[in-house]
Formats: C-alpha cells, structure tokens, sequence
C-alpha cells in the first residue's frame, strides 16, 4: 500500500500538481484510517453529507464533493447496491435523491471515531491553526477556482 507520508516529495512548480500532491497526502491519511471498514473515505464523505443534509440530489452530492456528474452517480449507485443509501425520486423523475439507511446510519456512526482519528492526525502533522488556515484557503480556492467562480 502507498503511504504519502513515507515518501519525500518534490516541491514542482506547478499549482496543479502541487495541490495534488497535498490531496492525494491527505487522503491517504483518510484512506488509512477507513481502511478495515471497506468504505472509501469519498464514500464516507457522502455519509456525513447526506448525515447532514439529507435528501440532496445527485447532482448536488457531485458539486459538493466536487466530482463530476458520472463519478457521483456511479458511488452512489454502490453505495445503495451497499444498502448504505435509500434513493426516491424528485419531482423531476429523473433525478434521485439520497438518504441514509439504518445501515448507512449506523456505518457512519460506527466509523465518525475513525474518521475523527484522521482529522487529528492532519492537525499533529500540520499544526492546529496550520490545518485550520489550509482548509479555510483551500476551499476559497475551490469556491475562487470552480467553473462558477
């Protein structure tokens, strides 16, 4: 298995690659810390989202996660093949919209410790306020960056 944190990483000139570089690090970390749940942290990512805003559309899981339309449809679509999401359609019919299953409930409970094991590992590596001041540039820069910005 690939650890980011074990390898020595060349600093490139490019903001792309360099925020790559931070991304694919840090969800490693997450990677690790899901990794005996046989949940992907994406799909944990989709947990808590829906945990917190239940009933959101396909499309509105995507903009979120900031995957593309086929991406979120395809996780999502396992992801209730899991029994971990329940879907009913929208007013429009072809659009679905998601919701935890007790399953889904109890698997987002069940791994919140571990997730929460990740956040801390992020913050001792970086540095509390460090962590902090990355999450709050980095999602200026998504917001800064989108399509829409």
């Amino acid at each position: 298995m690939y650890h980011a944190h074990t390898m020595k990483l060349q600093s490139l000139p490019c903001y792309c690659a360099t925020l790559r570089q931070a991304a694919r690090a840090a969800t490693a970390l997450y990677e690790e810390a899901l990794s005996d749940s046989g949940v992907r942290s994406t799909q944990f990512t989709i947990l808590q989202a829906l945990k917190t805003a239940p009933n959101l559309q396909t499309t509105e899981v995507g903009q979120l996660l900031g995957i593309d339309q086929t991406t979120a449809t395809r996780t999502l679509a396992l992801m209730r093949k899991s029994k971990l999401l329940g879907d009913s359609t929208g007013a429009d019919r072809r659009e679905r919209r998601w919701r935890l299953t007790p399953l889904g409930e109890a698997t987002y409970r069940r791994l919140l410790p571990k997730w929460e094991s990740a956040q801390a590992m992020i913050e001792r590596r970086l540095g509390r306020a460090e962590a902090i001041a990355l999450k709050k540039y980095a999602f200026t820069a998504a917001n800064a960056l989108s399509a829409g910005g």
